[in-house]
């Protein structure tokens, strides 16, 4: 699913080439769902002038480490990095508030967005910084207690679904759901599939990280209950070379430095994930030689499964003040990431639709500008999705056949077909 020109739709292959593969398949392009990109800037946090690497990744650019308390911002290198990137645009919104967008720097792929977000605030003449901070459930509550942020980049697999963290999702709700992560289990020699961790020790990232609710999450879901271990991604391969525990969880293996040194000694592997049909909240991914070489046999394929991601406005219920506050930074991220779309940007935001419903409760400022800007009703289209509904329930026919059907009903619909 990773590579990097192919993101999209290899997001929707599964081991099995299901019916519903194929229909998710056509729906993406009959829906024609929104993508939205940011141009990178590197202004937007203070640039380290040496080689600085974290848990194996390569960190070019540093904010604000937070704690689960309320924290300080780390010192600028000099007083040009408060300089702003350019001159705001006509007609630029207007907020005296400096906007936090946290993220887990763990996560290559989440800081980079985190970043755009940023930069697209920033473009629109808000003043914005994406900060560092653990994103797991329990972390991001106490962010939202102790007024740790405003928003944050993070996985929405247990949020969403575990019914103990229903008042977070009240105080703090999502603003969109962004493109999901594919998760890697690498294992050490010797451990044939995920079954064969049943009580041997596995690095679920450091305790309350990107990592750790969501791995956790899924081993339960598989019915595999490993002796849990928190250490970083460096920390973890060194102790997989060891023979000090037996497996790990990632999620970005594929832009980790240290992940793909490690895997050139060739001892270790990326453990498939199976699909189940009551993995709702995720998605299926695959994982090829060129994700993650030496991890995957060459010319062959992983399959395994993909987490959620969501921007969440941390305590911003509806009515409250940090609802209002946040209006301007919604205004911001809607109203440009379509004008900010480039081939030469992240392949992830081609994978991000703003307006995909969820069972979470939107940002009221993110469910105004939607309802505002929904498109003219399309009768070829909503006959289409009828069509694609009808075909999800079709259990007698083959993937072949739903897909040639939906494709012949997609042409119609598009005025290409006969």
């Amino acid at each position: 699913m990773l590579n990097r020109g192919n993101r999209g739709a290899a997001a929707t292959q599964s081991a099995g080439g299901s019916a519903s593969s194929g229909v998710v398949v056509l729906l993406v392009l009959a829906l024609g769902v929104a993508s939205s990109a940011f141009a990178a800037r590197a202004e937007t946090m203070v640039k380290y002038n040496h080689p600085v690497f974290h848990n194996g990744h390569r960190v070019l650019y540093h904010g604000a480490w937070r704690s689960h308390g309320r924290a300080k911002p780390v010192a600028k290198a000099d007083e040009a990095d408060d300089t702003p990137d350019d001159k705001p645009a006509k007609g630029a919104l207007s907020s005296a508030h400096e906007f936090i967008v946290l993220v887990d720097p763990d996560d290559a792929t989440s800081l980079r967005m985190a970043t755009e977000l940023v930069n697209a605030a920033k473009a629109a003449g808000l003043k914005a910084r994406a900060w560092a901070g653990k994103t797991s459930p329990d972390a991001l509550a106490k962010f939202a207690a102790t007024d740790g942020g405003d928003f944050a980049v993070a996985p929405i697999d247990v949020l969403a679904a575990d019914p103990k963290f229903a008042d977070m999702r009240a105080k703090s709700p999502l603003v969109a759901r962004l493109a999901p992560e594919p998760i890697a289990i690498i294992a050490a020699a010797g451990i044939a599939d995920v079954g064969a961790l049943q009580g041997r020790p596995v690095a679920f990232g450091e305790a309350g990280g990107v990592v750790d609710a969501t791995g956790q999450a899924l081993f339960a879901k598989l019915g595999v209950t490993p002796s849990v271990v928190h250490m970083g991604v460096t920390a973890a391969l060194a102790a997989l070379a060891a023979g000090k525990i037996d497996a790990m969880v990632a999620l970005g293996a594929d832009e980790s430095r240290a992940v793909n040194d490690a895997s050139r000694a060739g001892k270790l592997h990326a453990l498939a994930v199976p699909w189940r049909d009551d993995f709702t909240a995720y998605a299926p991914a695959r994982l090829t030689d060129k994700d993650l070489p030496k991890l995957v046999p060459a010319d062959g394929a992983v399959d395994t499964v993909s987490t959620p991601f969501g921007l969440i406005a941390i305590d911003a219920a509806d009515g409250t003040p940090r609802a209002a506050q946040d209006v301007a930074f919604v205004a911001a991220l809607f109203e440009r990431h379509q004008p900010l779309l480039s081939a030469a940007a992240d392949p992830k935001w081609r994978e991000v639709s703003l307006s995909a419903e969820t069972d979470w409760a939107r940002l009221a400022s993110a469910r105004d500008w939607l309802e505002k800007h929904r498109p003219a009703p399309d009768s070829a289209l909503d006959a289409f999705r009828e069509t694609a509904k009808t075909a999800l329930d079709d259990s007698a026919a083959s993937p072949g056949q739903v897909a040639d059907k939906l494709y012949a009903d997609l042409l119609r619909a598009k005025g290409a077909g006969p």
